[in-house]
């Protein structure tokens, strides 16, 4: 091997240690979605994106106050954000505030109509309220808009159910 041969391996060798090292030092970011966003949202804390995903998955952890402050903050970024209103929508039910829930996924709803979850929230919590008409309204309309969506399947069973009422 001349010289040139040798200065090749050597830097192709120095690059892949390189890499090597930084790709350990992320993985640590990447064990898991909450610190893969909590990394995303310190390195761009003015993107509504990454505060949304990350008060998702901190709600699917239970974790429902930091959540909240999250989806909030998604939402002073981009308060036309779909995706921010209807998770702030689904905290703001888990935690009592049915009817801001509701505003929230109306506002949903008028950005983006065929928003299939958010219309699937609207529905569960109209009928919570026992507002059934209007909830039966929204599956129906859930069911036109979005027919293959897991969300309208469960709405026609609970059409079923509410007319065998």
């Amino acid at each position: 091997m001349n010289a040139v041969e040798q200065n090749r391996v050597i830097i192709a060798a120095a690059l892949i240690a390189v890499l090597g090292l930084a790709s350990i030092s992320r993985s640590a970011v990447y064990q898991d979605e909450i610190a893969l966003y909590t990394d995303i949202v310190a390195k761009s804390p003015n993107k509504a994106r990454p505060h949304n995903n990350l008060g998702e998955n901190l709600k699917k952890a239970g974790r429902i106050a930091e959540a909240q402050l999250h989806l909030e903050r998604s939402l002073a970024i981009q308060p036309d954000y779909p995706d921010a209103l209807n998770n702030l929508a689904t905290v703001y039910a888990n935690i009592g505030r049915k009817n801001d829930a509701i505003v929230l996924l109306q506002q949903c709803l008028a950005l983006a109509p065929g928003h299939a979850q958010a219309r699937f929230n609207l529905a569960i919590q109209l009928y919570e309220h026992g507002m059934v008409a209007e909830a039966e309204r929204e599956y129906q309309l859930l069911i036109m808009t979005a027919p293959q969506s897991k969300e309208a399947a469960f709405a026609i069973k609970m059409l079923q159910l509410i007319q065998s009422r």
